[in-house]
């Protein structure tokens, strides 16, 4: 099958996926981060875990944050809800990568230490350039098929289609990306953008996955 693209299109921290499969614009998002499941035994087999490789940074340097969905059990399909994990309602999906919305989790860096309940109304930081990024295609998930002690298995698309799969990521980054002229910012794409490093203070690292499983690390610049 040849490897179709799309368009991601990055705008302030809030993701358009517009993808174009034979004439037809596929979307997949967002989710909120609590959900009740009627096959809840089974989604309990699945782990989330999540490490990170300092506590304690200074500014220029990354801070490197590892994922990965493992599973406890036998090969089991688990359904997909089609959405992604979210801050804030709908205004801040988590991803792994400007290309990583077939992946069912994501993260994101909010400035200062921020808890289970406050994390609610925090503000992720903008972690990848806003911009237009070609990616493969995005596929409408109807769930992934996750081999037994493993974290490898397949994203299930319609009919029989599956695309191979390894529920692990790891990111690095040591700072975050600011409009120059926040103004004018009623269309982020016309706006250009500046790099900045992780300033002194404490930050707080949000993951969540597809299945209502969250963590939250943190860490420190000096």
């Amino acid at each position: 099958m040849p490897k179709l693209t799309g368009r991601i299109i990055i705008i302030a921290g809030v993701i358009v996926a517009v993808v174009l499969v034979a004439g037809v614009s596929l979307f997949w998002g967002p989710f909120f981060l609590n959900h009740n499941y009627d096959n809840e035994h089974n989604y309990k087999q699945l782990e989330l875990i999540s490490s990170e490789n300092s506590q304690s940074i200074v500014p220029g340097q990354s801070i490197t944050i590892s994922i990965e969905i493992y599973n406890n059990g036998p090969t089991t399909i688990f359904n997909a809800s089609n959405l992604w994990p979210t801050i804030d309602g709908e205004k801040y999906p988590l991803i792994d990568s400007p290309c990583g919305s077939d992946f069912p989790y994501g993260l994101a860096i909010i400035p200062g230490y921020v808890n289970s309940i406050s994390i609610a109304s925090a503000k992720p930081l903008n972690l990848w350039e806003p911009g237009i990024y070609m990616c493969p295609a995005l596929v409408h998930v109807n769930g992934y098929e996750l081999m037994g002690l493993s974290d490898r298995g397949f994203i299930l698309g319609a009919g029989d289609f599956s695309i191979p799969i390894t529920l692990s990521s790891t990111v690095s980054f040591s700072g975050y990306w600011v409009a120059s002229n926040p103004v004018n910012n009623f269309n982020p794409l016309n706006n250009s953008y500046k790099f900045i490093y992780f300033s002194a203070g404490q930050y707080t690292v949000i993951i969540a996955d597809e299945w209502g499983e969250t963590a939250l690390l943190h860490f420190t610049v000096t």
